[in-house]
C-alpha cells in the first residue's frame, strides 16, 4: 500500500522478535520510485532477492539502516548503490545471515557486516557508520562523519582519500596509532571540527588542523602522556578525562577557550597544577569542571602540596565533590585555591554530592579576614588568599548580592529533580 500510494517518508521499526520472527521487507519496496526518505531499523530483514531485483530509488535524499539483518553480504552495498542523490546515510551495527548455521543457536546465526565500500555517492554530505571495522567511502562532497568500528582492540581500515571537503568529523572507539592520526588529517585540510570519544591513543599524539576550529578530546587518556595542537585558527578546545597528559598549543588565535573537565581520582595533588601550566590557561583556559571522587586522598598527601606563588587566572570552575566531612573542607579549598584563581566558581547542588555544608563553609571562609591557615605558603600567597572575597552570590539567574544566612538560603531550595543538576555560583575578587 505504502509502495504504490506515492510515499515519500517510509520509517519502519520492528521490536523485538528472534531469526524466526524476522519482517521480511516486501520486494515491492523496490517499486517506491517516490521515496526520499527510508529508515529500517530493528527486526527487519532484507533477502539477497534485492540483489537481483530492479531498484529505483532515484528519489532517496535519506537512508538508514539500524540493526536490520541482510540476507547476503552484498544487499546492503546494492541497496545503496542505486540511491545516486543520497545526502545522509546511517548505517548502525547492521547483521548478515548466515545460512550455512542452521544447527547453530540463534545468536551464532548472524554476523556484524565486516566491511563496507561506498563508491560514486556525488551527494553525499553525511554519513554515520558504526559496527564496521573496515570502510572505504568515495564521496568527494561528504562534509560530515560520524565513525565507529566493531572492535576497539583490533585495527581498523578507514579510508577517505577522496573526501578532502570533510569539515565535521566524529570518531569513536578507535585505537589510533600515532602516525595515523597526522596522515588523516593531512588529507582533509578543510576539516573544521574534530571529536574523538573513548579512542584508544598512544603515548604522544600531535593533532595539525590549519583550518580546525573546534576540537573535543572525551576520555581518551588511559595511555596518552602528550597532546601536541598545532591548530592557528582554532576557537574552541574541550578536554574530558583526566589531569595526566600534557596539552601544548604551538600556534593558538586570540579568540581561542578551553573548557577542560577533570576527573580528580589520585593522591597527585600537584598533576592539576602541570595541567593547567601546560595549556596556558592565563591566555585561553575559560572553564574549568572538576569532580573530585576520593577527597581523603587529598588529606594525605597535603604536606606535599606545592604552592604556587601566583596562581594562574581561569573565568570559572566548577566543583563536584563526594564529601560530606568537614575535615575535608579547608584542605580541598586550599589545593584548589593553590592551583588557579576563577573569577568565578560554581558549587553542584545535586544531593549524590552533599555540597551544601561544604558551599557553606566556603562562603564563610573567604568572609573571614583570618582565612589562610597554611604554614608552609609564601607571604605572597598568604595575602593573596587574605585578599581573596565573595563579591556577589547567584542561582538560577537569581543574584543575592549580601547573603547574611546562606545556610537558611539553601535549606529553602527545593531538591534539584534526578535527572537535572543546579550550581550555585559565587563571583569572586581582589
Amino acid at each position: 500500500m505504502a509502495s504504490q500510494s506515492g510515499v515519500q517518508v517510509l520509517e519502519l521499526h520492528v521490536v523485538g522478535g528472534g531469526i524466526d520472527k524476522w519482517y521480511n521487507l516486501p520486494l515491492c519496496l523496490a517499486e517506491a520510485k517516490s521515496l526520499t526518505k527510508l529508515v529500517l531499523s530493528g527486526g527487519i530483514r532484507l533477502d539477497p532477492a534485492f540483489l537481483k531485483h530492479s531498484l529505483k530509488f532515484f528519489s532517496m535524499r535519506t537512508l538508514s539502516f539500524s540493526n536490520v539483518v541482510f540476507g547476503d553480504e552484498g544487499v546492503m552495498e546494492h541497496f545503496i548503490s542505486h540511491c545516486p542523490l543520497i545526502e545522509h546515510l546511517t548505517l548502525d551495527f547492521c547483521n548478515v545471515y548466515n545460512p550455512l548455521s542452521e544447527g547453530d543457536p540463534p545468536e551464532s546465526r548472524t554476523y556484524l557486516v565486516k566491511s563496507l565500500s561506498l563508491k560514486g555517492l556525488q551527494k553525499l554530505k553525511g554519513a554515520d557508520v558504526q559496527g564496521i571495522q573496515e570502510v572505504s567511502i568515495d564521496a568527494p562532497n561528504l562534509e560530515n562523519l560520524c565513525y565507529r568500528a566493531l572492535f576497539m582492540d583490533e585495527p581498523f581500515k578507514l579510508n577517505l582519500d577522496s573526501c578532502t571537503n570533510l569539515r565535521w568529523l566524529s570518531l569513536w572507539y578507535l585505537m589510533i596509532t600515532e602516525e595515523w592520526l597526522p596522515e588523516l588529517l593531512y588529507k582533509i585540510p578543510f576539516l573544521e571540527s574534530l571529536m574523538l570519544h573513548n579512542c584508544s591513543l598512544s603515548e604522544r599524539i600531535d593533532i595539525l588542523g590549519p583550518q580546525l576550529k573546534f576540537l573535543k578530546l572525551s576520555h581518551c587518556d588511559d595511555n596518552v602522556e602528550e597532546v601536541n595542537i598545532d591548530a592557528p585558527n582554532l576557537l574552541l578546545c574541550n578536554y574530558m578525562g583526566n589531569d595526566k597528559p600534557f596539552i601544548s598549543f604551538q600556534r593558538i588565535s586570540d579568540q581561542l577557550e578551553v573548557n577542560a573537565y577533570i576527573n580528580v581520582k589520585h593522591c597527585h595533588l600537584n598533576r592539576l597544577n602541570n595541567f593547567l601550566q601546560s595549556i596556558n590557561p592565563r591566555k585561553i583556559l575559560a572553564s574549568l569542571s572538576l569532580f573530585i571522587h576520593e577527597p581523603s586522598s587529598f588529606i594525605e598527601s597535603l604536606g606535599a602540596l606545592h604552592v604556587l606563588s601566583c596562581p594562574p587566572r581561569i573565568k570559572h570552575v566548577q566543583l563536584r565533590v563526594v564529601s560530606d566531612k568537614e575535615a575535608h573542607y579547608f584542605s580541598l579549598m586550599n589545593w584548589l585555591l593553590s592551583s588557579c584563581f576563577p573569577e568565578s566558581i560554581s558549587f553542584s547542588l545535586k544531593p549524590y554530592f552533599k555540597m551544601k555544608a561544604f558551599t557553606v563553609y566556603f562562603y564563610e571562609l573567604l568572609m573571614d579576614s583570618n582565612k589562610c591557615k597554611c604554614d608552609g605558603c609564601s607571604m605572597h600567597f598568604k595575602r593573596w588568599w587574605r585578599c581573596l572575597k565573595v563579591a556577589k552570590v547567584t542561582h538560577l539567574g537569581r543574584t543575592y548580592e549580601n547573603v547574611k544566612d546562606l545556610k537558611a538560603m539553601l535549606n529553602a531550595l527545593p531538591e534539584p529533580e534526578s535527572d537535572t543538576e543546579e550550581f550555585i555560583t559565587f563571583a569572586l575578587e581582589l
